[in-house]
C-alpha cells in the first residue's frame, strides 16, 4: 500500500471507520465455508463493523490494519487489540482456517499482488478459505482522495489468482456497487480454497 494511501486511511480514520454501518451482506457467505469457531484473519479491518459480526459469529479473530489509526479505532469499537500490520508483513504459516479483506486488497501494488497471494496461501491451514473483493477496471490509478488502487480487469485478476497459489478451489462473484467515495463501481470478489 502506498504512503499516500495510508495517508489518507491515518488523516481520515474517524470518517472513514463512521461511514460502514453494517457488515458487508457477503461475509456471511465466506463465514458459512470456514470451519466453526476457526481462526480468522482479517486484512483492512477499518473501522472494525466486520470484524464485530465475525467474532458475533463465534470465529477466533485476528483483526489487521495497516493504518494506526484505524487499528485504534477498531480495537476501540472491539474492546480488543487490532493489529497495525502491512499486507507485505504477513509471515504466518498454516496459521487461518480463513482469510478476509474486503476492499483492502485492491490497494496492492499489480507488482506486488502475486507475492501478496502467496503469503496468503501459506497463511492458511489446508483447507482454509480467502475471500478477498476488488475494484475491477484496467490500469492502476489514484482516486479523488489520492487513494492508490490496482484496477484488474476480471479475467487478469482470476489469472493471477491461479499463477500466484496452487489453489484446490478458485471461484469469484461480481456485482455492482459502491463504496467510501459513493460511485458506482464494478466489484469482483475472490474466493479460494487451499
Amino acid at each position: 500500500m502506498t504512503d499516500e494511501t495510508l495517508r489518507f486511511y491515518n488523516a481520515n480514520a474517524e470518517a472513514y471507520a463512521g461511514d460502514k454501518k453494517s457488515p458487508d451482506p457477503r461475509l456471511f457467505a465466506f463465514l458459512a465455508r470456514c470451519k466453526p469457531g476457526g481462526r480468522i484473519l482479517e486484512l483492512g479491518t477499518g473501522g472494525g463493523v466486520d470484524a464485530a459480526a465475525i467474532i458475533g459469529e463465534g470465529f477466533d479473530l485476528d483483526a489487521t490494519d495497516g493504518s494506526a489509526e484505524l487499528a485504534a479505532i477498531a480495537t476501540r469499537q472491539l474492546g480488543r487489540p487490532v493489529r497495525t500490520m502491512l499486507f507485505e508483513e504477513l509471515d504466518a504459516v498454516a496459521a487461518y482456517d480463513g482469510i478476509y479483506a474486503c476492499a483492502s486488497l485492491t490497494h496492492v501494488a499489480r507488482t506486488e499482488l502475486a507475492d501478496i497471494i502467496a503469503k496468503i496461501h501459506r497463511a492458511l491451514v489446508d483447507g482454509g478459505v480467502v475471500w478477498a473483493s476488488f475494484k475491477t477496471g484496467d490500469g492502476e490509478a489514484t482516486d479523488a482522495f489520492e487513494r492508490r488502487y490496482n484496477f484488474l480487469p476480471p479475467e487478469d485478476l482470476m489469472s493471477l489468482w491461479r499463477s500466484a497459489a496452487p489453489w484446490s478451489e478458485l471461484s469469484q462473484d461480481q456485482w455492482l456497487g459502491s463504496a467510501y467515495d459513493r460511485k458506482s463501481t464494478e466489484w469482483l470478489a475472490v474466493t479460494a480454497v487451499k
